[in-house]
């Protein structure tokens, strides 16, 4: 019983973010050999308890990391034009934390810390390093869950956010 705590808890916290309409739209985007939207509310998740663990403010940590990956158009085949450093900047790994934060600031009321989880996420891609400790936990986290699902592809980490995800 006590891991229903923790998704009812989780369900609360972010259940205004994967109920969006807009956030919603990720469920279209393929990520990892799952669904981005799956991805998102996993690394939501699973940054959550790790902050709560650790005693640290885990609505913040998990408003943040629930949207970390929030850009809204598939990546995959997209053309490039850009030429040397402006071809790196346009590729997804790079790119696409900067549009995740757009899209965040434009639907949700987010604060500087939860901006820092959504841009650094990437980091070293990002060369910029996390500024807080609940941006190192998504960056973690983020690593972890994309590790995961490359490996077990078109798995989904919890059967319970599957379930989850699938009413919201």
């Amino acid at each position: 019983m006590e891991t229903k705590k923790y998704y009812d808890e989780f369900e609360t916290i972010v259940g205004d973010i994967i109920t969006h309409s807009e956030f919603q739209k990720l469920r279209e985007i393929d990520h990892h050999g799952n669904g981005l939207y799956e991805h998102s509310v996993a690394v939501g998740y699973y940054s959550y308890r790790v902050a709560r663990f650790l005693g640290m403010d885990y609505a913040s940590i998990a408003r943040g990391a629930t949207l970390h990956d929030f850009f809204l158009e598939s990546w995959q085949g997209k053309v490039k034009t850009g030429k040397g450093l402006d071809r790196i900047k346009e590729m997804h790994g790079f790119s696409h934390p900067k549009t995740a934060l757009e899209n965040a600031e434009k639907y949700f009321d987010i604060d500087e810390r939860q901006a820092d989880m959504i841009v650094k996420h990437m980091f070293p891609l990002t060369p910029v390093p996390p500024a807080n400790l609940g941006s190192w936990v998504v960056t973690a986290v983020d690593k972890f869950v994309a590790t995961h699902e490359l490996i077990f592809k078109n798995t989904q980490p919890i059967k319970r956010l599957k379930s989850m995800m699938s009413k919201a």
